[in-house]
């Protein structure tokens, strides 16, 4: 079991000997189910809502280099404890200065806008290829400005440009990817906070969880995730990690969103509407379907180029955080996953 979930209010979750011991009360049967999991059967662990998750489960998962993701129920981020690593200080220092370098930031964001525009066209591509719909006007349309947004990428000089570009270009893509979504869950525009209807539930909840696999993954190198390149430096806001999302949104993130959805795993009735907010979000009892089915893609492996050497997503991440590690320590320009 690579990733453990910890999953709504009435889990229980104790250290057992090298076992962690499992129980939640079956209200429709009026019993409780229980089980175990070996510790070293476990990569990652995580904490959803509010389990009750004992501290002496919390260490011994520390101990043996488990990290743990914290999201709040309605699956945004909130934090997360990751193995010591300040083993790494002088990396990090070499993180800060690079932040400071004008350079080094275009350097960087200009390659992680770069490949996220062309996962997208690709993404569009492999989408309207399954549908017989790659000569349709509005499909052309869309990957053309999508190349030509990529190109414009590479030739500007600022932060700022670079975030323009990716935005008119993010904009274009959700446009076309509307198309895609089954007419029963509907996509029209990104909404976020709060997600406005299912489509936008499931984008938003598995953009949560991709950028706390790749935040701890940034912790374990001794990286600061809240220093990053792209995204403003902000108070309390993973920076780093939001970086490295982005150009796995499009080829990890709405493929399976559209997958789910499309394959009926997800139905309208796995979604409910909260009054606190007014967004739509993923019933907690509809999450088991969801985390199934991403584990599937976390661990698939496939070739990142033709005659290339296979890789899973979880791979790719580690890849690109080393690849943000080469270039804080010796000015190395990145390369970040282009979807094959």
């Amino acid at each position: 079991m690579p990733t453990l979930y910890l999953n709504s209010q009435g889990v229980d979750a104790r250290l057992n000997d090298r076992r962690v011991a499992l129980s939640r009360f079956d209200y429709t049967n009026d019993d409780v189910d229980a089980f175990t999991v070996p510790i070293f059967d476990i990569d990652r662990v995580v904490v959803i809502g509010t389990p009750r998750v004992s501290m002496q489960l919390l260490h011994k998962f520390m101990y043996a280099n488990i990290p743990v993701y914290f999201l709040s129920a309605h699956g945004r981020w909130v934090s997360s404890m990751v193995p010591n690593s300040n083993g790494s200080a002088l990396r990090r220092l070499r993180q800060y200065d690079a932040a400071r370098s004008a350079t080094l930031a275009v350097m960087i964001a200009r390659q992680l806008v770069y490949a996220k525009i062309r996962n997208m066209r690709r993404v569009l591509q492999r989408l309207a290829a399954n549908r017989e719909q790659s000569q349709d006007v509005e499909q052309m349309d869309a990957c053309n400005s999508l190349l030509g947004y990529a190109q414009k990428v590479m030739d500007a000089d600022t932060v700022a440009a670079i975030r323009g570009y990716e935005g008119i270009a993010s904009a274009c893509y959700f446009r076309r990817l509307g198309a895609f979504f089954p007419e029963d869950l509907p996509f029209t525009s990104r909404s976020r906070r709060p997600p406005r209807d299912a489509a936008n539930a499931i984008l938003s909840w598995t953009y949560t969880i991709v950028g706390a696999e790749i935040d701890a993954e940034i912790r374990c190198a001794g990286l600061d995730p809240c220093l990053g390149f792209l995204h403003d430096i902000s108070y309390g806001r993973p920076s780093l990690a939001l970086d490295l999302v982005e150009p796995l949104r499009a080829p990890l993130c709405d493929l399976l969103a559209l997958n789910l959805l499309n394959h009926k795993l997800l139905k309208k009735e796995h979604f409910e509407n909260h009054a606190d907010d007014g967004g739509v979000y993923l019933k907690s009892d509809s999450r088991k379907i969801f985390f199934c089915e991403y584990e599937q893609y976390m661990e698939r492996f496939f070739a990142e180029s033709k005659g290339g050497s296979r890789v899973t997503f979880r791979r790719v991440i580690r890849n690109m955080v080393n690849a943000i590690s080469q270039t804080v320590e010796s000015n190395q320009e990145p390369q970040f996953f282009m979807m094959p």
